[in-house]
């Protein structure tokens, strides 16, 4: 009786012992962004608990994800979405920009191509034409590096993304309404 009460009370201070932190270890919370993102975060996570197929509730939490660097937050957020909605074109150009923000050019380029062919024929939303050339510009941009591996050589792969990525204005659509005039005093 003795021997297995010393017993469990050496396992109880085992597990103690393995299960505490080291004293040096700091312990950051997951997301430390401010309250209002916060808030904002879990009512869109509520929403998609609601409705999981809800994509645009999912791009924008996908965004808000991507804006406080957690992309493998955002493409968790878009497979989701992309079970519901394979043919919508913005879902898998959001998947392209978190795979670029999560270093995997050959996937970043392969979802941009195929937001791509969905804008040009066959997406559930319409596809505008700055969306379009957006894309363009980032397809073309992302076939420099397909084949890159980002984490080893990343100031390449800068390099190749700085020349592909030149400045170009894409107007915006035209809108039905005349330009205001200004008059001079």
């Amino acid at each position: 009786m003795v021997t297995r009460v010393l017993d469990l009370a050496i396992l109880a201070l085992l597990a103690v012992a393995i299960l505490m932190p080291r004293p040096d270890v700091k312990v950051k919370p997951a997301l430390a962004e401010r309250a209002p993102v916060r808030q904002r975060i879990a009512e869109l996570q509520v929403q998609l608990a609601a409705a999981p197929d809800d994509s645009a509730t999912a791009l924008e939490l996908a965004g808000i994800f991507m804006d406080v660097s957690h992309p493998e937050w955002a493409l968790a957020v878009l497979d989701g979405a992309l079970a519901a909605h394979p043919d919508d074109h913005r879902l898998r150009l959001a998947r392209s920009l978190a795979f670029v923000d999560h270093f995997e050019a050959g996937y970043a380029y392969g979802e941009a191509m195929r937001a791509l062919t969905l804008c040009e024929g066959g997406s559930l939303v319409p596809c505008d034409d700055a969306e379009h050339g957006r894309m363009v510009i980032l397809k073309n941009t992302l076939g420099r590096i397909k084949h890159m591996d980002m984490r080893r050589d990343p100031n390449s792969a800068k390099d190749q993304i700085i020349k592909g990525l030149r400045l170009t204005f894409v107007p915006r659509p035209k809108t039905g309404k005349p330009a205001v005039e200004r008059t001079e005093k």
